[in-house]
């Protein structure tokens, strides 16, 4: 009877192990299998826009684990020596995807990464680009914000993104340095340079390409999302939307959202007024600056991204910008 029970819990036991067994196994098998999701959720398809112009579509929201902070736009011109990629992304990762969606559209190589801004989305994959021996070029101002202060930028975001997310990727020095507006004569089709000193941030650049009427914005311009005004000059950057709106452009690629028309300018410079008005308004009737969030709405905007993480917090900024301006 003994030797009956001992036989019957020997095979309990063994029935348990080969369960153990094969739910570890499932596991392995999902985990594998969650390991090639997450590397084709990571592989870039290029939009073409207009002849020889293509998108990357970033995501959109806010920079999370689950998109890995591919939530910006990205763009290349194709010409008929090279390329030119306008962005690198948000880590070396990324800037290695990009690269490869570059070469899955064309052989030719690319000749130069353009930063538009000093922006974490923008700025980071350029280390993938400069150790293939691809140039990066930023305006002068961009360069000196991302020097000053984005080492704490890629800390919080190995933190936040893992670091095997954000593996090998570093601050770069950019290879060339712009000043102003610049006439590119690189890949057989000149692209054009708008780059105001201080607008959207410091040396925010966006890139024109004539041939097809297609405009970059950089952060220039958002369609459908609420704008980070934390470096801007409002007044600057609404002269430089002028210059912008002023190329009667065909295509619009901005930084977020979908691709869009000249159009998209004059709605996106309504946010910036609106926003400017608005706060004046409130602040000629004493509203405080404790009480501003609950009283700065916008209903026009509201569906935009990033609504209700951004506005408020621009509505901060220009109330400060307005109260320092009343004593100058």
């Amino acid at each position: 009877m003994t030797h009956r029970t001992n036989s019957v819990a020997a095979l309990a036991g063994r029935g348990r192990f080969a369960d153990f067994a094969v739910g570890k196994t499932l596991i392995g098998i999902l985990a594998a299998l969650c390991v090639v999701q997450g590397v084709r959720a990571a592989e870039r398809t290029a939009t073409e826009v207009a002849p020889g112009v293509y998108a990357l579509l970033g995501s959109g929201g806010e920079v999370t684990r689950e998109n890995g902070g591919r939530i910006a736009n990205v763009a290349f011109v194709v010409g008929s020596n090279g390329v030119v990629v306008a962005d690198t992304g948000i880590s070396y990762r990324e800037g290695e995807e990009i690269i490869a969606a570059v070469k899955h559209v064309s052989d030719l190589p690319i000749l130069l990464a353009i930063l538009t801004r000093p922006s974490q989305e923008a700025i980071f994959g350029a280390a993938a680009f400069q150790e293939r021996g691809i140039p990066v070029l930023a305006h002068r101002r961009s360069a000196e914000l991302i020097a000053a202060r984005c080492e704490t930028c890629l800390s919080r975001l190995r933190t936040m993104l893992g670091e095997e997310a954000m593996a090998r990727t570093r601050i770069v020095k950019p290879d060339r340095l712009i000043d102003g507006d610049t006439t590119l004569e690189l890949i057989g089709r000149p692209l054009q340079l708008i780059a105001h000193p201080w607008s959207s941030a410091p040396g925010a650049i966006a890139v024109f390409d004539p041939r097809t009427s297609t405009l970059i914005t950089g952060d220039l311009v958002t369609i459908n999302r609420v704008p980070d005004m934390r470096d801007a000059d409002p007044t600057a950057w609404r002269d430089a939307l002028a210059q912008l709106d002023a190329t009667r452009c065909r295509y619009l690629v901005p930084a977020y959202g979908p691709v869009g028309k000249c159009a998209n300018i004059a709605t996106f410079a309504r946010y910036l007024s609106a926003l400017e008005t608005r706060v004046d308004a409130l602040m000629k009737d004493g509203v405080s600056l404790a009480e501003l969030r609950d009283r700065c709405d916008l209903p026009e905007f509201a569906r935009w991204d990033q609504y209700e993480l951004l506005h408020p917090k621009n509505a901060n900024y220009t109330y400060l910008r307005l109260e320092r301006s009343q004593f100058k």
